[in-house]
Order: structure tokens, then C-alpha cells, then sequence
């Protein structure tokens, strides 16, 4: 079996011996200082430049996670994270439908990553690209609408290259 399939469905652990499970509960302190479970999270298509035992999408995992309902659910819960860890949050209702919009903590999490040339920038990016290839664009849709509002309210605060990106990744 694909060793992303396997990590995505909690059945075993990426190479640095961490569960998806284990991921889900760390602090966000881990969050911010570790750098080689994003592209476990949030997986793509090319090579990582930052972690050599990083998982790459192919056409078979990306036809899984569009076929498995679980995969999705797993994914989706990843993406609570992050957001949480930025200060945002996932709102959704029939009139609306699915929306990202400042959580409670925003204030206090928005100086570990609301600010130029921020390494969370990259990451945003991945997240964005991923959930689009992996069945949950219309999460990575409304997480870009929440992000191209933060970019007006904070013009510079996010380089306009890195909102090219963004735009570019969904």
C-alpha cells in the first residue's frame, strides 16, 4: 500500500515515526519550529525542497482521496489545524456555504505568520495546492477568499508575489 494512503488512514507512521494522530494533538509550538510534517499534511505532486522523506502526489493517491470519503474527512481535519494554529476558522451554512474567517485567537496568532517573507507563506501555499488536488477546493476557494481579505486589510503584511502564488495554487 502507498505509504500516504497508509499515513492518511492512521495506519502507520511517515518515516520520522509520527502518526497522523500524533500531528493533530501537537502544541502549536511544534507546529511553527517543526518543519517536516507540512508535506505529510499537505501533500503535492512535485519533491519537497525541505524534507527528503516527504510524500509526492500521483495520480493514483490523488484518484483515492477523491474516491474515499475518509481520506478527505482525515485531510479536512489537517486543514483545522492549521487554520486554528493562524487564528482562523472554518464557518459553514446552506446559505453561504463554506467560509474562513478570523477565529478568537486571530490577534494572537496573526505575529507568527502576518507578516512579509514569513516561511507560513510557503506553507499556505502547499495547503492551498493540496486541498484543491485532494477534493477540498471549495475549502482551499474560501481559505483564499479569507486570505485575499487579510491582504487588503494588511497590504504589507503578504508580498504581492506570495498572493500570486496563492491565487495560482487554487
Amino acid at each position: 500500500m502507498n505509504a500516504l494512503l497508509s499515513f492518511y488512514r492512521g495506519e502507520s507512521a511517515n518515516p520520522e515515526g509520527r502518526k497522523l494522530e500524533d500531528i493533530w494533538i501537537w502544541q502549536r509550538d511544534r507546529l511553527e519550529n517543526v518543519h517536516n510534517y507540512i508535506q505529510w499534511l499537505f501533500p503535492l505532486p512535485e519533491p519537497s525542497k525541505f524534507s527528503a522523506n516527504a510524500p509526492i502526489l500521483d495520480e493514483s493517491v490523488i484518484a483515492a482521496f477523491l474516491a474515499d470519503k475518509e481520506l478527505r474527512k482525515n485531510l479536512y481535519r489537517s486543514f483545522k489545524l492549521l487554520l486554528d494554529f493562524y487564528g482562523l476558522q472554518c464557518v459553514t451554512s446552506q446559505e453561504l456555504g463554506v467560509q474562513i474567517t478570523k477565529a478568537a485567537n486571530f490577534d494572537s496568532r496573526r505575529q507568527y505568520w502576518l507578516r512579509p517573507m514569513n516561511h507560513n507563506h510557503l506553507r499556505i501555499t502547499r495547503i492551498l495546492r493540496s486541498l484543491s488536488l485532494l477534493g477540498l477546493k471549495a475549502y482551499a476557494k474560501a481559505f483564499l477568499a479569507c486570505l485575499q481579505e487579510l491582504y487588503r486589510e494588511n497590504p504589507k503584511a503578504i508580498d504581492p508575489k506570495t498572493m500570486e502564488f496563492w491565487t495560482k495554487a487554487v
